[in-house]
């Protein structure tokens, strides 16, 4: 769908968003305005698709968000990088995470730089249902 993409987080970033420490997701640049899923694949050495995050309207700096998780006060204060700025409204974990030897093999997947639609990738859509998804919040 052209609402889904692919990104890419650090382990311990992943790790925040999880325990819900982290409920935005900041980027330098804006994503295409009709993407309201976010399917998370965590990098080295985790190396897994782990979640897919479901994302709120954007809000571009200077316009302040609550201060309630990591990186927030750095956003509405102009000191982090990234001036866009993707509440986190809902989080699915995989129930059984793919690893990338996995992703490569059967989907032909490699890990977005920036971001890749999930249209790329129509199989590993396919493979998901919600019956494969664990809702943590």
């Amino acid at each position: 769908m052209t609402n889904e993409i692919c990104i890419s987080l650090r382990p311990e970033m992943a790790e925040l968003v999880r325990l819900r420490k982290k409920n935005h997701e900041f980027r330098r640049y804006k994503l295409p305005y009709e993407v309201r899923r976010l399917w998370i694949y965590v990098t080295m050495p985790v190396s897994e698709l782990r979640y897919i995050a479901e994302i709120g309207e954007l809000v571009e700096y200077p316009t302040n968000i609550p201060e309630d998780g990591v990186g927030n006060t750095e956003f509405n204060k102009g000191l982090k990088k990234s001036k866009y700025a993707y509440p986190i409204l809902h989080l699915d974990e995989l129930v059984e995470p793919l690893n990338l030897q996995r992703l490569r093999e059967e989907f032909g997947f490699s890990p977005p730089q920036r971001f890749v639609y999930t249209t790329k990738y129509q199989k590993l859509v396919d493979h998901f249902s919600s019956s494969r998804l664990r809702g943590l919040y």
